[in-house]
């Protein structure tokens, strides 16, 4: 059961695609799976699948540890699990119903700390080939009806969502980036902040990205309009659809 947070960017971004299929008719199936093809394999070891399947823990729980164990290496920390374990089920908490480990198997941790240590190598490798610094959770605008929220990670302009599924990165994960650069674009034109220009996905399971430039994945997407143009027909959605 999810949790009354329809007006989070995120849940907007995935839950209510139909809000997007004016902004962007040309986010189609045979679009995203030419993004996917661009996809680059980075030096981090993929997580066998035979040891997340042989994990008791829920899935969503197992991933949301290991995006946690990620943020602490990243900082330079060493690894709490009890500390971990907290952060995982306040954060899944947000947006469901967290199953509650009573507790964590060594398989658990392995796999946990083999997402997070992936995460962490990524992550540092993009930041060095981008000369900037890395920013967690960085803050996502709000937009009328639509709540502020949190990234993954930030490099300079580029917004990093990270995606621990066993396929190939989905539509929805693609409009979420694409959601939270409209916000950052609508706060830019509002208050001149910056706006992010480039956009990845990354699977620490597979150790997988897509790179893309956000201009030009727009120009793809959006059926010719301008930002300005997505800007404003996105302004006029929201004006007049808020909360069903």
């Amino acid at each position: 059961m999810t949790h009354n947070t329809a007006s989070d960017p995120r849940t907007v971004a995935r839950n209510i695609p139909g809000a997007f299929d004016s902004l962007f008719p040309q986010l189609t199936p045979s679009v995203v799976a030419h993004f996917n093809r661009t996809a680059q394999l980075s030096p981090c070891t993929p997580i066998p699948i035979e040891m997340v399947q042989a994990s008791m823990l829920n899935k969503a729980m197992l991933f949301e540890l290991g995006f946690t164990v990620g943020e602490k290496l990243l900082e330079g920390n060493t690894i709490d699990w009890g500390d971990c374990l907290r952060v995982a089920i306040a954060r899944q908490k947000r947006y469901f119903d967290a199953q509650v480990p009573s507790e964590l198997s060594e398989l658990d941790k392995v796999v946990a700390e083999m997402t997070g240590r992936n995460i962490s190598t990524m992550i540092k490798q993009l930041a060095a080939e981008r000369n900037h610094p890395i920013r967690a959770t960085p803050a996502v605008p709000g937009f009328q009806w639509i709540s502020s929220g949190h990234g993954d990670f930030e490099i300079g302009p580029t917004l990093i969502e990270v995606k621990c599924s066993s396929g190939n990165f989905s539509a929805p994960d693609y409009r979420q980036v694409v959601m939270y650069w409209l916000l950052s674009f609508a706060a830019s034109v509002e208050d001149n902040r910056a706006e992010w220009s480039e956009g990845i996905l990354l699977n620490p399971r597979s150790a997988k990205y897509v790179v893309f430039k956000l201009d030009d994945f727009l120009r793809v997407i959006s059926g010719g309009r301008t930002k300005v143009e997505i800007l404003q027909l996105f302004s006029s959605m929201v004006g007049t659809r808020g909360v069903k």
